[in-house]
């Protein structure tokens, strides 16, 4: 199964799931493609809540960090993780929250708003 999210800014995110498990894919406008080491679809206003609950010191250091911060804001994120369709997503703003590993550090970030979505078997 394949689920494609556009997002406003033009990036594509691919969530691909093969054999239980879950790979995800960042597409950019250019055509540049990253691999993501973990992602989540959730809404803007919960990405915004689980950030609150984080310690901003903590949140800084996720730009280079070598802990396991990364692995457990996306584990929360999870737990929020957006469930619903297209129609759903027009309704509510909603992102991807993803880690990116960056040479051998892990990078948090998001997306921008997600627009469209596509799903295929």
């Amino acid at each position: 199964m394949e689920t494609r999210y556009f997002t406003k800014k033009g990036s594509i995110y691919i969530q691909k799931i093969e054999g239980g498990q879950e790979f995800w894919i960042k597409k950019e406008k250019d055509g540049e493609i990253y691999p993501l080491a973990a992602a989540v679809h959730l809404a803007s206003r919960k990405l915004k809540e689980l950030v609150k609950e984080y310690p901003s010191s903590l949140l800084d250091r996720t730009y280079c960090f070598e802990t396991d911060v990364e692995k457990e804001f996306l584990e929360d994120a999870k737990n929020e993780a957006f469930i619903g369709n297209l129609r759903d997503v027009q309704v509510e703003q909603t992102v991807i929250c993803f880690i990116i590993k960056s040479e051998n550090k892990y990078k948090l970030g998001y997306s921008s708003l997600i627009e469209k979505m596509e799903e295929s078997a």
